[in-house]
């Protein structure tokens, strides 16, 4: 008989990544415990999911965690463009990772995932695909926190003998996005035949389908090749430009292109025109590579866009 599969405590469990991620361990039978907002209006999306217990997030620094569980730390303050309070950034990053971290200690968890972003990392100076080695000076109060909540957090986990990993995830697309990303937006407007007014589109991303992102997690968690206290990206190092997704889409909703209006949106002041990651480290502990092409996920955006209406 093979061993159960070890328990998982979960954060930010509701979100775009995280609800995908509980669904993925639900299905395998993982008993997870997540650690969700009392207030959230999102914790129904975990509703009725085998083996998952929800608790409030408020209340962890009275919570056990299980002995031996893998934690991953998916939750963060900062995602939305309306998240820019001060206090809330330090609070939902750098704070919360280090309450994580102590409880983990305490119940001297096999390892913590935490999940930083590609924000974290400065402004690049020309079109390589950046490092983990690249300057971590962000250009947003959002990547700064997320940097800080890195560095601290590092530090705290050594100092209390926690074996934390660090994914670095770039452009994360799919299922379950706010209404307010990229995709879920263009088909909001489309689907009523009207202007899209966007970015001139030039600006070059490096796009990952959430699935592969979820299996990326788990990956990462699993393996032992993945060396602690250091930060892997998560990414597919294909650059696209953002006007490519966007025709894209109108083509697969049989939308005219004349609708997307290039260039009526300016970009905003810490957007950079160009970011690519190298997946180098990540896929050679782990062997992973995106196997969902850019296609075949927006077509699967759509259809469960198109699903929800």
């Amino acid at each position: 008989m093979s061993a159960p599969p070890p328990p998982v405590v979960v954060t930010g469990g509701t979100g775009f990544i995280g609800s995908a991620l509980v669904r993925r361990l639900s299905a395998e039978g993982a008993p997870v415990l997540c650690l969700v907002r009392r207030a959230s209006p999102r914790r129904a999306r975990l509703d009725g999911l085998p083996g998952v217990t929800l608790l409030d997030v408020e209340r962890l620094d009275e919570l056990e965690l299980p002995e031996g569980a893998v934690v991953f730390n998916l939750a963060s303050y900062g995602v939305s463009p309306s998240e820019r309070d001060p206090r809330a950034l330090i609070e939902g990053n750098v704070t919360l990772l280090t309450r994580v971290l102590e409880r983990a200690a305490r119940a001297r968890a096999r390892r913590v995932l935490h999940l930083g972003s590609c924000a974290e990392y400065a402004p690049p100076l020309d079109e390589r695909p950046l490092t983990e080695q690249h300057p971590l000076s962000s250009a947003s109060s959002y990547g700064a926190a997320k940097a800080a909540a890195f560095l601290f957090g590092t530090a705290h986990a050594r100092r209390l003998e926690v074996p934390m990993v660090t994914l670095r995830p770039f452009g994360t697309f799919g299922p379950g996005e706010a209404p307010h990303r990229l995709i879920p937006a263009l088909v909001a407007r489309l689907a009523r035949d009207e202007r899209v007014e966007l970015t001139s589109g030039e600006q070059v991303r490096d796009l990952t389908f959430v699935d592969d992102v979820v299996e990326a997690c788990l990956a990462a968690a699993r393996s032992d090749a993945l060396e602690p206290y250091l930060a892997y990206n998560l990414c597919s190092g294909v650059p696209v430009a953002i006007g490519a997704v966007a025709r894209e889409v109108a083509r697969l909703m049989g939308k005219p292109e004349a609708l997307l209006a290039f260039g009526a949106v300016p970009l905003r002041d810490y957007e950079v025109p160009w970011l690519v990651g190298d997946p180098a480290r990540l896929r050679a502990a782990t062997g992973l590579a995106p196997q969902i092409t850019l296609a075949e996920g927006i077509r699967r955006s759509l259809d469960a866009l198109t699903s929800e209406r």
